[in-house]
């Protein structure tokens, strides 16, 4: 596969022989293992060359949602995502030697002047190949993603992205994104102005999230763009929903929304399955969970976390977690403190 480049200066990265200073380095595989496990999270790893004498070189630097790794390898190794491993959204930028990984049955190479992206959790292993290998890659951290997927949807969302691999920089759009990713991964290099710019990186998080969903190809993608139709629901799903909001705190079965609207349970599946996209029953446990979510996020709300889970509908606050987490990627108690920390 032949994949759009970086063609001129505006959108080239440099090639830097080095071109970074190393906040670690050293000459063995362990080593290198044991220092971005303590500086970013677990994560699996093997050589695919010889395990000593592997010269490497990093420079990792995080500020806010992201992280960005600039490295140099001598032999060719490869990574894993474990369970535990912290969750982004990784763009790779091959500088010399090549990086690879598979999609589903995929396969997908990189070299230099390409850029990459993908979920950590829904790629398989990726190597690093090349001696020397260089490469740049910047993380985003994916709370960030999944809270703007939700604030465009206006909904909670539980299944997984399929984001296109393959940035093509070939477009206006993706010359966007590899422009916006090139500056953040040069405004961090070096100790470089975005590491004392708080406010600059968050707002670069956000815009580049609301790049990524907007722009590059995913499985939600329908959905964002029907948002964007505007496409008018049929009377009864509309008065459904309004049943739903209007009754959002009492017990009640989507049975009882299909006699109140005067249709059958049937008509009201189908009409939410097509301008909605979901079924009546989980598009009322996502408006539920919304709600809940707003109150977490609400600092002058002194509720508990299970009187908050109680109030809409969910009476196991270990089911709620769980669920919660799948939606907005992060605790309801982690939500309760970034709320207070705001004050």
């Amino acid at each position: 596969m032949i994949l759009p480049r970086f063609e001129n200066s505006a959108h080239a990265p440099e090639h830097p022989v080095g071109g970074f200073v190393p906040t670690h380095e050293g000459t063995d595989f362990e080593s290198m293992v044991q220092a971005f496990s303590t500086n970013y999270g677990a994560f699996g790893a093997k050589p695919l060359g010889r395990e000593r004498g592997f010269g490497w070189a990093v420079e990792l630097r995080r500020s806010g949602a992201f992280t960005a790794v600039h490295s140099t390898y001598q032999s060719p190794w490869e990574a894993r995502t474990l369970d535990e491993t912290p969750q982004h959204l990784a763009f790779y930028i091959p500088r010399t030697g090549s990086f690879q990984f598979t999609v589903g049955k995929r396969a997908v190479e990189g070299r230099a002047g390409h850029l990459l992206m993908g979920n950590n959790h829904e790629i398989g292993n990726r190597c690093l190949q090349g001696g020397p290998h260089r490469s740049d890659a910047l993380l985003l951290d994916w709370k960030i993603i999944r809270r703007m997927l939700v604030s465009l949807l206006e909904a909670p969302v539980f299944e997984t992205l399929d984001l296109e691999p393959i940035v093509d920089l070939a477009t206006p759009s993706g010359q966007l994104i590899g422009n916006l990713v090139m500056t953040i991964v040069q405004g961090m290099r070096n100790n470089g102005p975005l590491m004392s710019s708080p406010l600059a990186v968050a707002a670069m998080s956000e815009t580049l999230a609301d790049l990524v969903l907007r722009c590059a190809p995913h499985r939600l993608s329908g959905h964002l763009e029907r948002k964007k139709v505007s496409t008018v629901a049929p009377w009864h799903v509309r008065r459904a929903i309004d049943y739903m909001y209007a009754r959002i705190t009492e017990p009640f079965t989507i049975s009882m929304v299909a006699d109140d609207v005067g249709v059958s349970l049937r008509a009201l599946q189908m009409g939410f399955k097509d301008f909605k996209g979901t079924s009546p029953g989980a598009y009322l446990r996502a408006i539920r969970l919304k709600a809940a979510h707003d109150q977490l996020r609400d600092p002058l709300n002194l509720q508990s976390v299970r009187e908050i889970c109680t109030r809409w509908g969910f009476f196991h606050p270990g089911r709620f977690a769980v669920v919660y987490r799948n939606a907005f990627g992060e605790s309801p108690s982690d939500t309760r403190s970034r709320a207070a920390a705001s004050l």
